[in-house]
């Protein structure tokens, strides 16, 4: 059970809960609640669930009534205890053991518990963001104060987030790449053997959904059970991961792993599952930029880079029959499933170099990077298309070509070297005819003039956008 530990108001005041929540937001929303009422009750600690008793007088005065979900604080001492509970039947209320426990209390000790208010919700609405007091799940939603809401279900681990989560390139990337690696119904997990993508998710959930990093658990999955105690203590300290984060079973896998194996990170709480779900919802058909965004997290965790001699040979995207048609929304959506076809009905292949420069141009002008987190996907896949004999035959004549407003083929083949004809029939060739305009009859009075156009223009700046990222990540 997660506690959470501050000083607040008073620096020998120490603060816990049960919740799931931030530490310093915890602290923020402590020193801004406001007490509503304060009782004594005795503790009962002796039965299945650890349990007080809200006194009628002191509910009445306070308005809460049976069924209510109360936000209590424990005091002992110099130590406050706070966490979430129905009030049921009577007036009991359960008390989670770890508040017993972290108070060191006896069955029949008198407690001091307080009842705190709850705020009320503001009625406007963050554009570009979604608004979890909308979630549909059955739970509780508590609003908290500075934006951010408690989300309770009986006998589960109170989770609480900011109300309004920002729509972001990385919220979207995130949804996909898990939908792509994870699963979400129940326990929410991911896992994949590239820590990239694992600090990514780690990272994301954190920033946005502010869950601290320490509630990840993880599970190493591996083929090779003599190495496996050295991989863990590599992930461990690749990720700043804990020991206790760990579950201390290393499962046995038949997959071919690599040398560190692959890594499951768990929230193994069906709250935070459901959020995902949510959010997920919210964006099951991305439009416009949204779409490259969601892509690319699909890319992150189904995607494939093949090479062949010539450089990149394919980009693929593997699909079970459930996601076939999400996928192939998202496709469209990015004007992306034009440039494809389905191989063996499991994957949609991006092949031909133009259809290669296509999907780059595409990613290009929404001023985004394919494969971007993923620095081995995307290393082979920018590295292999600068690499393609085509991609360097193209900035090799049109670099030259823009040199001088007009050439005359018999100028260009004095400049590059090679005889005109040959020029010639490269020039005209499909992969390259689209960049350039030939005008003239090709006689003395009348040569061939070679000039660059817009298209070949917009080829050279996406060459050398690509450069620039992998020089600057991967040289």
């Amino acid at each position: 059970m997660t506690f959470q530990k501050s000083y607040s108001k008073s620096k020998s005041l120490e603060l816990f809960t049960n919740e799931i929540i931030d530490p310093v937001i915890f602290r923020e929303i402590y020193n801004n609640e406001i007490l509503l009422i304060k009782f004594n009750s005795k503790i009962t600690t002796e039965s299945g669930a650890p349990f007080a008793t809200f006194p009628i007088v002191y509910r009445n005065l306070a308005n809460i009534k049976e069924g209510d979900i109360a936000i209590i604080q424990m005091i002992q001492l110099n130590k406050i205890f706070e966490f979430l509970s129905i009030i049921r039947k009577w007036g009991k209320f359960t008390i989670p053991s770890s508040a017993v426990n972290t108070l060191n209390l006896k069955n029949h000790f008198n407690v001091e518990f307080r009842i705190i208010k709850q705020s009320s919700p503001d009625s406007y609405i963050k554009e570009g963001t979604i608004d979890l007091m909308k979630i549909d799940s059955g739970e509780g939603v508590l609003y908290r104060n500075k934006n951010f809401i408690t989300i309770f279900k009986k006998s589960k681990i109170p989770v609480t987030l900011p109300r309004f989560i920002k729509i972001t390139p990385d919220l979207i990337e995130l949804l996909f790449l898990i939908h792509g690696d994870g699963h979400y119904k129940d326990k929410l997990y991911f896992v994949n053997k590239n820590p990239d993508l694992h600090k990514f998710v780690i990272k994301t959930f954190k920033n946005i959904l502010k869950i601290p990093s320490d509630t990840w658990r993880a599970r190493l999955l591996f083929n090779n059970t003599s190495d496996a105690e050295l991989a863990k203590e590599e992930w461990k300290n690749i990720l700043d991961l804990k020991s206790k984060q760990f579950y201390p079973l290393i499962s046995k896998t038949e997959l071919n792993t690599s040398n560190k194996g692959n890594l499951r990170i768990v929230i193994d709480k069906t709250i935070i599952s459901s959020v995902f779900r949510y959010l997920f919802k919210m964006f099951s058909n991305p439009l416009d930029k949204n779409a490259f965004y969601a892509l690319n997290g699909l890319l992150y965790a189904e995607g494939g880079v093949g090479k062949n001699k010539k450089g990149l040979h394919k980009i693929t995207l593997s699909f079970n029959q459930n996601e076939k048609d999400l996928f192939f929304r998202i496709l469209k959506n990015s004007k992306i499933i034009k440039l494809t076809r389905i191989e063996q009905n499991s994957r949609f292949c991006i092949s031909n170099w133009e259809n290669l420069y296509e999907f780059f141009k595409l990613f290009y002008l929404n001023q985004i990077v394919p494969f971007d987190i993923n620095n081995e996907r995307c290393k082979k896949a920018v590295g292999g298309f600068l690499e393609h004999s085509y991609t360097k035959t193209a900035s090799k004549y049109l670099t030259i070509i823009t040199q001088k407003e007009d050439f005359t083929l018999k100028e260009l083949a004095n400049k590059i070297g090679y005889r005109p004809d040959s020029i010639l029939n490269t020039l005209k060739k499909k992969q390259y005819h689209k960049f350039i305009n030939i005008n003239g009859k090709g006689i003395n009075r009348n040569p061939l003039i070679i000039s660059i156009n817009n298209a070949g223009k917009e080829f050279l700046k996406i060459i050398d956008n690509l450069e620039k990222i992998y020089n600057d990540r991967f040289k």
